[in-house]
This record gives C-alpha cells, sequence and structure tokens, in this order.
C-alpha cells in the first residue's frame, strides 16, 4: 500500500474514534463535554403521614401513621414542631405516632407533627394539627336545692379549664376554677326561678362546647333552717362553713346533714414511705382532709379526741406510729368509744409515749410502770373525782371532792397492762422486748404478764388472764364506771359548742352516751358515739344562739388556733397541700402534734381572768397569740400561707359594695351578730379605699371581720 492509501486510512480512524467519543459525551447531558449524573440512592424515597390534619381536644389523643415509599426501612422518628417526642408544652408523640395533646393549650393552638424516615433523614412528612378545648363533663352540682338569694355551687367533672363559664337557666355566673374536674360559682336566684334550673358549663373557642345540663332545683316558701342556725350548726359540727353547706343544712334541716356526715367516707391517711422520717406528711395531710374532705363531722370529733387522748411528737415522731394513731381516732370518731379506748391504748404510738410498751411484769416487791395507768383514768375517761351525771363533783360531808381512784387502783391497773411490747417486724420473731416498730397494734409477750389476782375500782380481775383478756377486763371496769359518761359529754361539749355548758346540758348528753341511744341515732349500746354527737349538736342548749332571742352571752367559747385557722380556709374554698398550716399553729402556741405533755395544748378547766367563766381555749391566748391571729389573716388574705395554699375571695369580691361586702361576711363569718356600729366602721373603712379596686376593699373586709374578737370568739 502507498503512501497515500495509509494517510487515508489514519485519517478515517482518527474521524471514527472522534466521532465516538462524541457520541459518549453526548449521552444524558444537555451540553457537550460536561461530566455524567449519577442518580442517589434514595431519590425515590418519599415519607407520608396520615391523617394529614387533624383536630384534637385537649387532653386527647390522636394516633398519626407514616407510610415510607422507595425504600425497604419503613422505620421514622416523630417529632412536633421539630421537636422529637414533643413536650408538656405542644404535646407529646411515641414512637408508634401515638400523640397526646396538652391539657392546656398552647399559642398559636395550632403545631405539626413530622415523621422523618430513618433510611434517609431529608425526607420527612407532616400533618397540620388545631389544638381545640376539651368537651366538658358535668357529673354533679352542689348543692342541688338551693332558696332564692344568693349562693355558691361547686361543680363536678372533667373537661374544665379556666375559661369555662357556668351558666344557671341561660344566666351566666361567676365562676372559678379549681381544677380540671372542679369550679366554684356564685350567682343569685330569684323566686321567678323557683323549680329545676338547668345548669350547664361552656367552654369556649377554639373548640366551643357546652356540657350535658344538670338541675339545681330553687325552692320557695320559707327555708327550714335560717343562714343564721345553718352557720352555727356548721361551726360546732364541721370544721367551718362553707356557702355550699350552708346552703344545703338551710334546705335539708340539721338531721338530714348529720344522717349525711355519718354516712360520708372515712378520710384517710397514705402509709408513709421508708424514707419518711418525722410527722410533716402525716400534719400535711391532716390539713387536706380538714380543709378539703367531707366527712368533716367525723374529723371535727377525732381532733376532740386527739385532745383527749393525747400523743405528741416531742416524744413520738415516727410517722407510721402517729398515722396509725390519728386512724384509730377517725375510725372509732363515730363508733363506740369502748373500741376507741382499746384501739388507742394498742397503738404502739400510745405505748411508747405513755410507757406501757415493754412495762413489764414486776419482780417480787416492785411496781409495774404506772404511767398509762395513771393518765388513762385521770385525762382520757374518768377524771380526778367522782362526778355526778351531770358533770358536777360529788362531795363527802367536809364538802370536799371525792377521788375518782386510789393510788392502789393505779398500781393494780399498771399491772394489769403488762406484757405489751411492739408488733413483731415482718420476718422476725416475737420477743420480749421487739424493737421499736410501728406498723400495727401492739402485741402481747404473755410470759412478761403479771398474771396474778388484782383488785381494781373496787372489782377483782380474776387470777390466770392472758394480757388481752386482762386489757378487755380492765377497760370494761372503766368503761361501766358511772364517771365515763359525763366526763366524755362534758369533754366533747367544751370541744365543739361551748365551754360553759349547764350541767343540765351534760346530763342529758350523759344518758345518750350511757344509753347508747338520742332520738333516733345509736345502736342502743353504751358509748354509742353517734347517738353521744348528735345529742351534743341537737341539745336546746347549743340550739339557742340560732335566734338572737333566745342567745345567752356566756354561751360559745374562742376558737382555737387549728379549727380558726381551718375555717378561714374552708370558708374562701381553700386549697392546699397542708404545707404552711402547722408552722402558723406552731406561732399560735397549738403545734399541731407537739403538744408540750399528755396534757394537751390547754386544760379543759381554765377560768378567764376576772371572770368566773371557764375558757379552756384562754390558756394559750396571750399578747403574742393575739397577735398571731392577726398576723396569720393578714398572710392568707393579702398574701399567702405557703404555696401550695390558696383562697379565692371572689364572692367578697362579687358582692357588691362595701355595705353588701360586709352583709356577706357578716353571714358566712357571725351568722348575723354584726352590730350596726361594727358594721358601720367597717363599710367607713372601706370608703376610704379605692373605689374601682373592689379586690383591695373586699380584702379589708375580710381582714376586719375574721380579726375581730366578734369572730374570734365562737358563739
Amino acid at each position: 500500500m502507498g503512501d497515500k492509501s495509509v494517510r487515508r486510512v489514519w485519517i478515517a480512524a482518527t474521524a471514527m474514534l472522534a466521532l465516538l467519543v462524541t457520541g459518549c459525551a453526548g449521552v444524558g447531558s444537555k451540553g457537550g463535554g460536561s461530566s455524567p449524573t449519577i442518580p442517589p440512592a434514595n431519590a425515590s424515597v418519599l415519607v407520608t403521614v396520615t391523617p394529614a390534619t387533624a383536630a384534637v381536644r385537649a387532653g386527647a389523643t390522636q394516633t398519626f401513621a407514616a407510610a415510607v415509599t422507595g425504600n425497604a426501612n419503613q422505620s421514622v422518628v416523630w417529632s412536633i414542631n421539630a421537636v422529637p417526642g414533643g413536650n408538656a408544652t405542644t404535646g407529646t408523640i411515641d414512637a408508634t405516632g401515638l400523640y397526646t395533646a396538652p391539657v392546656n393549650l398552647p399559642t398559636p393552638n395550632t403545631i405539626t407533627v413530622t415523621a422523618t424516615s430513618v433510611a434517609e433523614n431529608t425526607k420527612l412528612g407532616n400533618s397540620g394539627v388545631t389544638l381545640e378545648n376539651p368537651v366538658p363533663v358535668l357529673t354533679s352540682v352542689s348543692p342541688s336545692t338551693i332558696a332564692p338569694g344568693s349562693f355558691s355551687l361547686t361543680l363536678n367533672g372533667s373537661g374544665f379549664i379556666k375559661t369555662s363559664a357556668v351558666t344557671f337557666g341561660g344566666q351566666t355566673l361567676t365562676a372559678t376554677f379549681v381544677s380540671a374536674t372542679e369550679l366554684q360559682a356564685v350567682g343569685t336566684a330569684t323566686a321567678a326561678q323557683v323549680g329545676s334550673v338547668p345548669v350547664v358549663v361552656q367552654n369556649p373557642d377554639p373548640g366551643a362546647a357546652a356540657s350535658s345540663s344538670l338541675v339545681a332545683t330553687v325552692v320557695g316558701g320559707e327555708s327550714p333552717v335560717s343562714a343564721t342556725a345553718a352557720v352555727r350548726f356548721l361551726e360546732q359540727s364541721t370544721f367551718g362553713p362553707t356557702p355550699e353547706l350552708v346552703s344545703q343544712v338551710q334546705q335539708i334541716g340539721f338531721a338530714p346533714f348529720l344522717e349525711t356526715q355519718l354516712a360520708a367516707p372515712a378520710s384517710t391517711y397514705p402509709t408513709p414511705l421508708s424514707t419518711d422520717t418525722d410527722l410533716t406528711k402525716v400534719q400535711n395531710q391532716f390539713w387536706i382532709n380538714a380543709v378539703n374532705d367531707s366527712d368533716q363531722l367525723r374529723q371535727r370529733v377525732a381532733f376532740a379526741l386527739n385532745e383527749i387522748w393525747v400523743v405528741s411528737e416531742n416524744k413520738v415522731s415516727d410517722p407510721t406510729g402517729y398515722t396509725n394513731y390519728m386512724l384509730a381516732l377517725t375510725n372509732d370518731a363515730l363508733g363506740n368509744y369502748f373500741d376507741l379506748m382499746k384501739d388507742v391504748t394498742l397503738t404502739p404510738a400510745m405505748g411508747h409515749f405513755l410507757d406501757m410498751v415493754n412495762n413489764d411484769k414486776p419482780a417480787t416487791g416492785q411496781h409495774a410502770n404506772e404511767n398509762f395507768a395513771r393518765e388513762s383514768m385521770q385525762l382520757f375517761t374518768l377524771g380526778l373525782n367522782l362526778l355526778n351525771p351531770d358533770g358536777t363533783s360529788q362531795l363527802d360531808s367536809g364538802g370536799n371532792p371525792i377521788p375518782t381512784y386510789t393510788q392502789n387502783d393505779v398500781m393494780a391497773l399498771g399491772r394489769a397492762l403488762t406484757g405489751w411490747t411492739y408488733p413483731t417486724e415482718p420476718g422476725q420473731t416475737l420477743q420480749k422486748h421487739n424493737p421499736s416498730y410501728y406498723g400495727g397494734p401492739m402485741v402481747a409477750f404473755e410470759s412478761n404478764h403479771d398474771t396474778g389476782a388484782k383488785t381494781f375500782l373496787g372489782q377483782p380481775l380474776a387470777a390466770g388472764q392472758t394480757a388481752e383478756q386482762e386489757l378487755d377486763a380492765a377497760l370494761t371496769i372503766i368503761f361501766n364506771h358511772a364517771n365515763l359518761p359525763p366526763f366524755v359529754a362534758q369533754q366533747l361539749i367544751e370541744k365543739l359548742v361551748t365551754s360553759n355548758p349547764s350541767p343540765a346540758y351534760v346530763s342529758r348528753v350523759a344518758a345518750a352516751f350511757a344509753s347508747g341511744k338520742f332520738q333516733s341515732y345509736g345502736t342502743g349500746k353504751r358509748g354509742d358515739m353517734q347517738a353521744t354527737v348528735a345529742a351534743i349538736l341537737l341539745d336546746p342548749e347549743a340550739r339557742r344562739g340560732d335566734s338572737s332571742t333566745t342567745a345567752v352571752a356566756t354561751d360559745g367559747k374562742l376558737r382555737e388556733p387549728v379549727v380558726m385557722m381551718i375555717s378561714i380556709a374552708r370558708a374562701f374554698h381553700g386549697t392546699t397541700d397542708g404545707s404552711g398550716f402547722t408552722y402558723w399553729s406552731g406561732n399560735l402556741s397549738q403545734d399541731l402534734f407537739n403538744s408540750g405533755s399528755v396534757f394537751n395544748f390547754f386544760p379543759p378547766t381554765n377560768p378567764i381572768a376576772g371572770t368566773t367563766l371557764n375558757g379552756p381555749e384562754f390558756a394559750i391566748f396571750n399578747t403574742n397569740t393575739a397577735l398571731g391571729r392577726t398576723n396569720f389573716i393578714n398572710s392568707i388574705v393579702y398574701g399567702t400561707i405557703s404555696s401550695g395554699t390558696t383562697v379565692n375571695l371572689t364572692p367578697v369580691i362579687n358582692a357588691g359594695t362595701p355595705d353588701q361586702m360586709a352583709d356577706w361576711l357578716n353571714t358566712l363569718f357571725l351568722h348575723g351578730t354584726m352590730s350596726s356600729q361594727m358594721k358601720t366602721s367597717i363599710v367607713t373603712a372601706l370608703g376610704a379605699l379605692n373605689a374601682t379596686d373592689t379586690k383591695d376593699q373586699a380584702k379589708a373586709a375580710i381582714y376586719l371581720v375574721t380579726a375581730s374578737s366578734q369572730y374570734q370568739v365562737q358563739r
């Protein structure tokens, strides 16, 4: 081949090669000469969330689902407004897509639920969610029967919010949010509304919704009980009246109210934790129960018994021990006094406090411990001197009181109560002196019990009895003693009604105790507490102050600090975790559960200086505690006694003019006894304040009324 032929072949080959290169470069490109593009592995991944939009009520749940296409890995990560798992403000969502809306709506009330692919975290799907207020559910209205005039209602249910409205026959009431399950509302019923009136709770937008209606009945005609009488009765039978209870007593009367109280479930105290080391939680629970719980009569009587059968923190600080002691008092308060005597006696708290626990059988020529034996007769059951059925002392021919018991009786009872020790701890074996443990009643170690014959209060205790048999026998002798009915009657009347009951009043109550029957109350067994308490509260002497025409100036009692503090909190729908009250009770010389001795904070007999009247509570009333009372009132009205305690002053704020504020307080706190001079002074004082600041006026009115002597003395 010639040179020309070779050159033509080379040029053709070169052209063909150039053509091939140019063709390859142009594949998949928009312009010549660019590099090829390789598609990503997850280019087709798509995340879809269903439902794409949703409306969810506050506190409700919604299930979301995520579908992942373009990848075998279906896993996603859920978030709310870009926060994995969400939070308390916008709601939370779990790994399954279950969303829980917040109880309180956020601002704005829209959120975004997002599912992000685990395989490709740039791939996500969204759902837009609108949060709405819950649907309110109304389950009860109390009281269900009211009279024309001002009233206060407690509404229970669920789905309540701070902006919930309450209507009464279409009339919007002034409502106060207490919790998601409780509202308080005040208003005025007219004579034209006599009959059934629908009560409805309405939640506003977003998602406005109304509850179904419940009926309140407005009754016409004369109420069977006046407001004055209802307030006085509640002061004596509860820790303090509330507007709702006043309405209830007015409509149903004293006896039916007592029936509801006798049937009310007993409040309780939770079992302390192993980490609890003092009485703080037990004290807090007392305040919680007293302010909030419905078994007011039982609690009020239990507290009175706590002041008779005294155990003090100054020696017993074990929370389990004190809890079981308080439960014994509470459970037996409306039962039978014999059960109370035995149950409290066998609490390790009482056993430790007055040395009955590990009370050894005495050796020859020795004595058993006499502490509980003496104090149980002197302070808890019989008293120092023999009593007549009306509580007055029996006198000998020389005019001197006759002792109830002798030192020999104390010694005999001390021997009868030997052999008891702390309960046996789980997993341990009973021994003569069990280690200190408070998780149940004391138990007997029989070989440490004195089984010899004894004579006690003139009656034999046979030899050879077990510790429990002899305990029952000794308590039965005390229980059947003639002193017990008037002793208990006098003590309970003083704690509940008046410091100066007449002998006739004591005699009538003592008869109810002895017979176990009063009207329709009681079982007919001696020591029945329901009969005894009903006799105390329904006696003509207790009720004679219900009308100004029958009131007696010497009736009544100084409000003891604990009762005074609780009463003010209850009057204004107080809510509490119990904190704060114990501190203030100490400032007022009634440090809850911590009396200085077995003699309580004040004795049952304490002459008021310059008078012939008895005033037990005046034993702790002095310049310091008088100032402490007003300081407490100032704190709870103008500030707070603790972060966990609140009161609602709305009823007074909304009462109207200063004159109307004074009237409202006069009814609930003074049962209509405010003097014209006192009212004039209060109205004048309120008039000096800013007329447009009704909240400040209301606080001043509350302070002036509750700090007054007219309120501090319960008449």
